[in-house]
């Protein structure tokens, strides 16, 4: 199949939280936690919406936040992509119910489902410890405290990383002005094994040293080639890069506004960072934006270009994948909008400037939360949803609200 006919295919559908009957694919799905036994008054499922999704590193398992402070896994199975008269309905597997939100999440880096003891994930909820929890039963099997030193209060974290490179036996997580490591067999009140600021401490300050970067630090992403960089981005628009898995010196910091790209795309503080499979370009994705900034990380805060029209100018995180597309450090970046579009960036190093999509589907009726392709290829999963208020007059109904997660076969791709 040549590249020219690639936008004459279009995705299927084929699971979904809501299916029509006797249709492929559903437009108008009904809320999708309405038969969830934690979702009890059917007035507040307008605001049950996702939040995110990811998949487990051995592609059985979609991982799920909703509006409700729940974490939902869904177990696809092996028949997932057998031809079928309508999509298969997806049920939750379990649920682990909060009664505060999460903030961030992360699923162990080896996580194979034909061994339960591997099928974890962590979660960080707000004024609770960290909790390491089994995806295929709703309990927590440890907790991990990180409390401020003199105010005694939880620090809870904005973004936590649980790489491979690290061997499953640490993670990350960032906080206000903090980088921390994690020992997985150190569970309880011990706290970090490292703490790392990321802004100069005052003795530094004074001798003139110490560049960093204030603010909460709301993504992180480990160099893929593994020569241990750790990009982590903040609410402030900064960008720094440390050493040694994120627990050596920093190598540098940038930020990303008042940059040509920031006037064009806008943006209110970063929300994902991003390699590139040869790890030598960066993309960063921010709240209130309407694209991504690529940034070229051999020269430190090299802005090479940015992609356009992604149409996310919401203060909700919405999720984006990069997936390799070939051989040469070819690769995609994938995203969803608020206007329910599903849009695909091909090569989008290659450009310098700005850069539209390349392909787009219509693949929800409301903000595409979470786009997030199968580690192994042309499957991928979506979710949408935001807080809806309806109005007295309009008489808007919240059952045409689409609060869904689906799945979808890209007959198109191929497997890299």
């Amino acid at each position: 199949m040549t590249e020219a006919s690639i936008p004459e295919w279009k995705p299927i559908c084929v699971a979904s939280t809501a299916t029509t009957e006797g249709t492929e694919t559903s437009d108008a799905d009904i809320p999708s936690l309405a038969n969830d036994t934690h979702c009890h008054d059917e007035s507040d499922l307008s605001h049950n919406y996702f939040k995110a999704v990811e998949w487990s590193p051995d592609g059985t398992t979609l991982l799920t936040d909703s509006a409700d402070h729940h974490i939902r896994t869904f177990v696809l199975p092996p028949d997932l992509l057998e031809e079928r008269p309508s999509p298969l309905r997806l049920s939750p597997y379990s649920t682990l119910p909060s009664a505060e939100p999460t903030y961030a999440a992360a699923m162990y880096p080896f996580y194979n489902l034909q061994d339960p003891s591997t099928t974890l994930f962590l979660s960080s909820v707000r004024d609770h410890p960290i909790r390491l929890s089994s995806a295929l039963a709703p309990a927590s099997l440890a907790s991990y405290s990180l409390i401020h030193p003199t105010t005694e209060a939880f620090i809870t974290p904005h973004s936590m990383i649980y790489p491979s490179a690290l061997g499953g036996s640490h993670f990350l997580t960032g906080s206000d002005s903090l980088i921390c490591l994690f020992d997985i067999s150190r569970p309880g009140t011990d706290g970090p094994v490292s703490w790392m600021p990321t802004i100069p401490s005052k003795r530094k300050q004074i001798v003139g040293g110490g560049v960093g970067m204030k603010g909460i630090v709301s993504a992180m992403a480990l160099n893929p080639t593994g020569d241990g960089v750790l990009a982590a981005g903040t609410f402030t628009r900064q960008v720094g890069l440390y050493e040694a898995n994120g627990s050596g010196r920093s190598l540098g910091t940038f930020s990303v506004s008042k940059t040509d790209a920031a006037k064009k795309i806008g943006g209110r503080g970063i929300t994902q960072l991003l390699w590139s499979p040869c790890g030598r370009y960066l993309y960063v994705a921010e709240r209130k934006s309407d694209g991504v900034f690529v940034y070229d990380i051999r020269v430190t805060g090299q802005l090479l270009g940015w992609l356009q029209r992604r149409k996310a100018n919401t203060n909700q995180r919405m999720k984006i994948d990069v997936v390799p597309s070939g051989e040469g450090g070819s690769h995609e970046i994938w995203a969803g909008g608020t206007d329910g579009t599903m849009r695909v960036w091909r090569n989008p190093s290659y450009n310098v400037g700005g850069k539209d999509p390349d392909w787009e589907w219509k693949v929800h009726d409301d903000s595409v939360t979470s786009t997030m392709l199968h580690p192994m290829g042309n499957v991928a999963a979506t979710c949408s949803g935001q807080r809806h208020y309806p109005d007295d007059d309009t008489g808007e109904n919240i059952a045409d609200v689409d609060n869904s997660l689906k799945v979808w076969y890209m007959p198109f791709l191929r497997c890299y």
